[in-house]
């Protein structure tokens, strides 16, 4: 299996290897992406179920959960809730900073999906550059010579397709997770300046 991997690569030529890590780099972080959002889904959905099912938000116990629901609920200081608008206010400044993390390596995934077809295409126009550079030197009369280049482009054009497309497919299963993250943190954003009613009505009344 080894020695069949080699003899591609070596027929692919060096952009073969530069498909080939561009791929694998653009899986690690199609894993890691995938891992990281699933995890805060699942956290922020156990913390939005906490927040329908308590009035306190103060009561709230998230450990080291580091989940954007939880980074929400703990910045809410009961010192400086005076009025539903600074809950409001403080709520609006913490989605204007957590919102933006959460997309993680999704626009590098994406430039590496649509890269990686390009990159297939540039192997296609050097194999034809080699095809064209045995006709000029050898004319017609060395096929052998002129499949090489020929293979260096179908291969190398194959590779960039075969690798692209799972790319761009997981990029697509993780901006659906990714989108039910951001619904759910702005629902339970809204629901944390919904409890605030009760907490700024009791602190008014003290």
């Amino acid at each position: 299996m080894n020695i069949e991997f080699m003899k591609i690569m070596e027929t692919g030529g060096p952009l073969m290897w530069v498909i080939f890590i561009v791929a694998i780099h653009a899986f690690s972080l199609i894993a890691w992406q995938m891992m990281v959002t699933l995890k805060k889904l699942k956290n922020s959905y156990l913390e939005y179920q906490w927040l329908q099912d308590n009035d306190d938000i103060f009561s709230f116990r998230g450990g080291n959960s580091k989940s954007p629901v939880a980074l929400m609920i703990k910045s809410i200081n009961k010192k400086y809730i005076t009025v539903e608008k600074n809950v409001a206010d403080e709520i609006n400044m913490q989605l204007t900073s957590l919102v933006p993390k959460q997309a993680g390596y999704m626009e590098t995934i994406a430039t590496i999906g649509s890269l990686l077809p390009m990159l297939g295409l540039l192997g296609t126009v050097l194999g034809m550059i080699n095809v064209f550079e045995v006709i000029a030197i050898h004319g017609s009369g060395k096929p052998e010579a002129m499949a090489e280049g020929i293979s260096q482009a179908l291969l190398t054009t194959a590779s960039g397709l075969v690798f692209a497309i799972p790319v761009i497919f997981m990029h697509h299963l993780l901006s659906k997770k990714l989108n039910e993250l951001l619904v759910l943190i702005h629902q339970s954003a809204q629901l944390i300046i919904a409890r605030s009613h009760a907490i700024t009505a009791g602190i008014r009344h003290e």
